[in-house]
């Protein structure tokens, strides 16, 4: 999925071996500039197997800019992205193993919850327990379990943000891009799923690049990425 994309590809799983030893992303020299010139970058960057990094700047410098130009929804200018060990620059968004929650949480909205969950794994090369041990688990972690059997056409812009969460948790891609996806939540949901996504994301060895306009969402051990209003790394 373009993760909760109901329009998009699914991103190929954890299933195919990197092809060479490094980090789990690495970004070298990578751009992209709108006509006027706002965008963002050049970047460098690299982040670990299960790694996080928070991404903070001012509206309009290029965050989610540059998480669409890594998922490979906008193209780039410039530069290079690898995930595993594997070049992904000319790859579309389904053959580049990172999942983006967005934030206008788009869902397949004649399904529930739970289907929208498992449609994220039908790809992925598993029996039938293990995913449905993954569904189950990615609705428990995302505060969904409740409202597993509702149709997603029904769902509040906080359902549909932790049934999208969900489907990223179930996916485990190499890469997890997140734009705010908290931002919907009230302030105690939001620091337990929070929590609780970032600790299973890591512990699931998915490298996270986070957006976030909220201090609180920074973590003491994770990586911080701060750009100035023209999109250029400060610092």
């Amino acid at each position: 999925m373009r993760n909760c994309d109901a329009g998009g590809p699914n991103v190929t799983g954890r299933n195919d071996p990197p092809t060479a030893a490094g980090p789990a992303l690495r970004v070298v020299g990578l751009e992209r500039r709108h006509p006027g010139g706002a965008g963002v970058g050049p970047l460098d960057l690299e982040l670990r197997t299960g790694g996080l990094l928070a991404v903070l700047g001012p509206s309009g410098c290029g965050k989610s800019t540059l998480l669409r130009v890594l998922a490979g929804l906008e193209p780039a200018d410039a530069g290079s992205i690898t995930v595993d060990g594997r070049t992904v620059d000319r790859d579309p968004p389904g053959r580049r193993s990172i999942g983006l929650v967005e934030q206008h949480l788009p869902l397949y909205d004649h399904l529930d919850v739970r289907g929208n969950v498992d449609m994220a794994v039908s790809g992925l090369e598993l029996d039938k327990a293990e995913r449905r041990s993954r569904v189950t688990e990615a609705l428990g972690i995302a505060g969904a379990d409740s409202i597993a059997s509702n149709k997603a056409a029904l769902l509040s812009g906080g359902e549909r943000a932790r049934t999208c969460l969900a489907r990223l948790l179930a996916r485990r891609p190499a890469v997890a891009l997140l734009d705010e996806p908290f931002s919907g939540l009230d302030r105690d949901l939001r620091d337990r799923v929070r929590g609780e996504t970032l600790r299973s994301l890591a512990s699931a060895g998915v490298a996270t690049i986070m957006v976030t306009h909220d201090d609180r969402d920074l973590d003491p051990g994770g990586d911080l990425l701060e750009l100035d209003s023209k999109g250029r790394a400060i610092g």
